[in-house]
């Protein structure tokens, strides 16, 4: 009489051959291209191109001092100055991702709920800390 097989065990199942052969692992490009636009987006965002294209300062220079501060005439930008603004840009990036993975996040309650408050909260302090440069470089407007 012919014997039935057994299942096959948690291990055979998980790491077990399947048929069909070896198949090349799969790469999804979305992500990484979603992920170069960001990053190409907040180096625009930042002042980028203006750093790749003028000859900026590091910083301001004010006898043997060095100074990482924002300058309040508009013709003049720092790299220290582009490079905060490029961090704001990502916090703000990262607090709306956060928002957005929160609200939609299969996870649980309280989980989702935690990330959501925690991307508002750094979404709102990016687009205060970017308000707030964007008061230094206009002076005049408010």
């Amino acid at each position: 009489m012919l014997r039935r097989k057994g299942k096959p065990s948690k291990y055979a199942r998980k790491f077990g051959r399947k048929r069909g052969g070896w198949k090349p692992p799969s790469f999804n490009p979305y992500p990484v291209a979603v992920l170069a636009m960001v990053f190409l987006a907040v180096f625009l965002g930042g002042g980028g191109l203006y750093l790749l294209c003028e000859r900026t300062l590091p910083a301001i220079m004010l006898g043997r001092q060095l100074y990482p501060i924002i300058p309040r005439q508009l013709a003049t930008q720092t790299l220290s100055e582009s490079l905060v603004a490029m961090i704001f840009l990502f916090a703000g990036v990262g607090g709306g991702y956060m928002v957005w993975d929160g609200l939609r996040s299969p996870v649980g309650r309280r989980p989702s709920t935690v990330k959501t408050a925690v991307g508002m909260i750094l979404l709102a302090a990016s687009l205060a800390s970017l308000y707030i440069l964007y008061l230094i470089k206009f002076p005049g407007l408010f």
